[in-house]
């Protein structure tokens, strides 16, 4: 079998810690290129993970290059241009969140990679977690019955410091948005992954202790309606450590999902009378990479197998649609129909 040649378009933190030693590490995978504007950034790189080529222009990158695959790994403003560029160019797309900055333009990715008949996996890096995917298992095998709730924290110190390479996160016309867009957009897709399509929203965003252009700080009511269940979401930059994960409440029992523990699995209920009917027990944590390195892992072996991948576009699109609908219902002070895509 060929290995794949592979690409990265920027070389900024989510570039060193995913993307470029990814594919440095995959045995079926050659990194070949890589695109930053910052040369000086782009040799650290190029030095650091082995890539013989780099270039300033993306452009010339994929006119130039025979690619297999490509990640896009810049600020956001740009995720929707070069993303259909990569796609023109007949490369499979590995598309950091958020795909866009609007439904319309994730939309135009969609069709630009139908059209040239490649796939589009989107960085929802979340769902590689090993817990995460314990629980959507338990999930669809009705181990906690119909889930009727689900909460999600996602919450750090922000990108700066100590993360990112470049103040952009704070940036509104590059980054599009704070908290929300970062952070957000995880927690939404984990909510649509867990108990399926949002019908609306109703958030509070605001910047409520960094001094930046953009919210530092989110939090969001879904309604899956016409299934009846709920959703809350917290999301936010200015947080001091805490719980990070979610809880998925079911008619049967609820899993709890500490990102710092095993998943603590309950069975059962306290019923009215007080009594407790349950059984608690903690799931086995994993043996085997997850988050990133099961990302990349995923998307390579995907377009190496010729199989679908299990993060596409589409999913980038749906999360989108509720991260707009949020933003809107922020503004308005009310609740807004999340608008089928």
């Amino acid at each position: 079998m060929a290995i794949l040649k592979a690409a990265v378009i920027g070389a900024g933190a989510i570039a060193h810690h995913c993307h470029l030693p990814g594919y440095q590490r995959h045995s079926d995978c050659q990194l070949v290129a890589l695109a930053e504007i910052d040369p000086s950034r782009a040799a650290r790189a190029a030095e650091r993970f082995g890539v013989p080529r780099t270039y300033q222009d993306y452009r010339q990158m994929l006119e130039r290059e025979q690619l297999d695959m490509v990640s896009v790994c810049t600020p956001n403003y740009l995720h929707h241009e070069m993303a259909e560029a990569v796609a023109r160019r007949g490369a499979h797309l590995l598309l950091e969140k958020p795909v866009a900055l609007s439904v319309v333009d994730a939309v135009a990715i969609r069709q630009a990679v139908r059209a040239a008949g490649v796939q589009c996996m989107v960085g929802f890096t979340h769902r590689f977690y090993h817990g995460n995917e314990q629980a959507k298992q338990l999930i669809d095998d009705g181990a906690i019955g119909e889930p009727f709730m689900i909460r999600v924290r996602f919450a750090h110190k922000g990108p700066q410091p100590g993360w990112a390479m470049s103040d952009w996160f704070y940036r509104r016309a590059k980054s599009g948005g704070g908290a929300l867009l970062d952070m957000g957009i995880h927690a939404m897709d984990i909510c649509r992954y867990m108990l399926g399509p949002v019908g609306s929203v109703s958030a509070m965003v605001g910047t409520l202790r960094k001094d930046i252009e953009v919210d530092d700080n989110a939090v969001l009511s879904l309604d899956f309606s016409p299934k009846r269940a709920f959703g809350y979401i917290e999301v936010g930059w200015t947080s001091c450590p805490g719980f990070t994960g979610l809880e998925i409440y079911g008619d049967d029992g609820t899993i709890i999902i500490d990102y710092a523990k095993p998943v603590e699995l309950i069975l059962g209920s306290i019923g009215p009378d007080g009594v407790d009917r349950t059984e608690r027990q903690h799931l086995p944590p994993p043996t085997e990479p997850q988050g990133w390195p099961r990302q990349l892992d995923c998307f390579i072996d995907c377009i190496r197998d010729g199989r679908d991948v299990p993060v596409g576009i589409d999913d980038g699109i749906a999360a989108t649609a509720v991260a707009e609908a949020a933003a809107r219902s922020a503004e308005l002070g009310r609740n807004i129909e999340v608008a089928p895509v």
